[in-house]
């Protein structure tokens, strides 16, 4: 039997696999009361990106120009704001995916004076500024 055949034969007897992403990230609920914005599930929407609820808060605050509290579990905005979940993407896309392999699978870590976002899946490192 040469390599050729006994790789073939190997590749019959190893069943696929299923890729699945090891983290789980749950959609935020949003919904409007009069001019307030409510994120219902947004305790556990940061846990399920493993990111600090305030920091998330202080970005929505930041990005949406507004003010607000987190009680109880979620957040409420002080302002009507439709694009709350393009900023909630916004946040996604630079401060949970890994630029490299675009998996979820990182860490925001401090290093000295600045934040690095590593990812867990292929090692890779960004600095981001918060």
């Amino acid at each position: 039997m040469d390599y050729k055949e006994m790789l073939d034969y190997v590749y019959t007897k190893v069943k696929k696999g299923e890729s699945k992403d090891r983290i789980n990230i749950i959609k935020p609920n949003i919904f409007f009361h009069g001019n307030k914005t409510i994120i219902s599930n947004f305790e556990q929407f940061c846990n399920s990106i493993r990111r600090d609820k305030k920091q998330v808060a202080k970005f929505l605050y930041k990005e949406l120009a507004t003010s607000g509290s987190v009680e109880g579990g979620k957040l409420t905005l002080q302002t009507r704001s439709p694009i709350t979940e393009d900023k909630i993407r916004k946040y996604m896309k630079n401060f949970v995916y890994c630029s490299e392999c675009g998996k979820p699978d990182t860490v925001l870590q401090r290093e000295d004076r600045f934040f690095v976002l590593k990812c867990e899946a292929c090692g890779a490192r960004k600095s981001v500024k918060l």
